[in-house]
């Protein structure tokens, strides 16, 4: 029996061209994080499963999650995510000098239904700033959000920075009366709110909230995306929380991230968010799923014991962000066809070879990029190749040029032919 040439379902697989673009997006992403003073990390892809069940959410580690038991009886998990790795990391790393400003680029693994935009193996992007306790923090992950979209030329009017506060959320509902049972479950209603249709999602929370007598302020605060309106100052104006999202909410426009919206029905999933949460969103909807999601999370350091440290920030799925950028044709079409070769060495015969090596191996010292052809064939195909793969230039090395020292380098894209010393190959080309 033949074996299957399909990877197994969900997992990453990327042609040349395909990692190319991820290059690039990711190349984006990394500076922006750097024009802010963000460093890279990394952490372990195995992971204690404890430590996911702790502070991520049963449902997430144990269901939603590649776990299992070693050889030496331990419960492993695949990382599912990174907070709570970089967590662990921070609290196990003594004296750091604070704010901590760390980024990275996880592969992680949920054991779930692939369809658009989600996947079993997945690259994300994280950012997150530790031990600062003031909104400040906040808004630097907003603004670094931002110079993200910006760089990779989306306007403020595909997207969309949507944000609340699980501090106000616990507010409105306690103030509603549920107890702690009936406010689990308020949660997960809440956050189904933007990820169904409004009059399905009516219907499905009516169901689920059935018999609660604060359902109809669950259903009412889900709904809300004005942090002025008459019925959410009626019953929290006056709150800690209220008075710290409005705070955070005029941050925002003095700094003047105007793509920033609140939407309360924004609470995220995970369980160690403590205060203001986001979700970076399409407005035109097609990309139904959050592109971006991320937040406060005040007690996460503090489980492994020592001092609380405070921590803000995101994760940004690169397969979600690609399907927003071709959604909205954002990646130049030359990213996937710009091969890493700048300077195609075509060889006559294999008389020329030796020198054709020795040549190649001195532009490449120059800094030129350079594949040489390595098969034999007859120049005409060396040539199709070349063009094939989109090589910028390309030169044959034939009897005359060995004894003249002189090529004829041709820019594949235009067809135009210049005539170059040896000594200024590498130079040309770099110009």
């Amino acid at each position: 029996m033949a074996l299957s040439r399909q990877p197994l379902k969900g997992m990453r697989q990327l042609l040349p061209g395909e990692k190319r673009v991820e290059d690039y997006v990711t190349g984006k992403l990394a500076d922006a994080g750097r024009a802010y003073g963000f460093e890279e990390y990394e952490a372990p892809v195995l992971e204690p499963l404890e430590l996911f069940t702790a502070k991520s959410g049963s449902e997430l580690a144990a269901e939603q999650s590649y776990n299992f038991v070693d050889k030496g009886g331990r419960e492993l998990i695949m990382r599912p995510e990174l907070t709570p790795s970089l967590a662990r990391m921070v609290a196990a790393s003594g004296e750091l000098i604070y704010p901590v400003r760390w980024m990275s680029f996880p592969v992680c693994y949920r054991y779930e239904r692939p369809q658009r935009g989600r996947v079993r193996e997945f690259m994300q992007f994280n950012l997150d700033i530790l031990g600062v306790d003031g909104l400040e923090a906040d808004l630097d992950v907003f603004l670094v959000l931002r110079r993200i979209m910006t760089s990779l030329g989306a306007t403020g009017e595909q997207y969309t920075i949507s944000y609340s506060s699980r501090k106000l959320a616990a507010t409105v509902l306690e103030k509603a009366g549920l107890d702690a049972e009936e406010m689990t479950l308020a949660w997960s209603v809440i956050d189904k709110r933007d990820k169904m249709k409004p009059e399905d999602w009516e219907n499905w929370a009516g169901k689920q909230l059935e018999g609660i007598a604060g359902a109809d302020s669950v259903m009412r605060f889900a709904s809300c995306d004005d942090l002025g309106s008459d019925w959410l100052t009626g019953i929290a104006g006056d709150t800690p929380a209220y008075l710290e999202l409005a705070g955070f909410s005029s941050m925002l426009e003095s700094a003047g991230v105007a793509e920033a919206r609140f939407e309360a029905c924004v609470v995220r999933g995970l369980d160690y968010y403590t205060g203001i949460v986001f979700e970076l969103m399409d407005t035109g909807g097609e990309n139904r799923r959050a592109i971006c999601g991320g937040g406060r999370y005040d007690d996460l350091v503090g489980l492994f014991g020592g001092q609380r440290v405070s921590g803000v920030g995101f994760g940004l799925g690169l397969l979600t962000l690609q399907l927003f950028l071709d959604t909205y044709g954002l990646v130049p079409g030359s990213v996937s066809r710009s091969h890493p070769a700048d300077l195609f060495l075509a060889v006559f015969s294999e008389e020329q070879r030796p020198f054709a090596v020795r040549l190649a191996e001195r532009l490449r010292n120059e800094g030129v990029s350079v594949e040489m052809d390595i098969t034999g064939k007859n120049v005409s195909k060396q040539i199709r190749t070349a063009d094939r793969k989109s090589i910028r230039y390309m030169a044959v090395i034939g009897p005359d040029e060995v004894e003249s020292g002189t090529f004829t380098l041709k820019e594949m894209a235009t067809g135009a032919e210049t005539p170059c010393l040896e000594s200024r190959v590498a130079e040309t080309v770099r110009e």
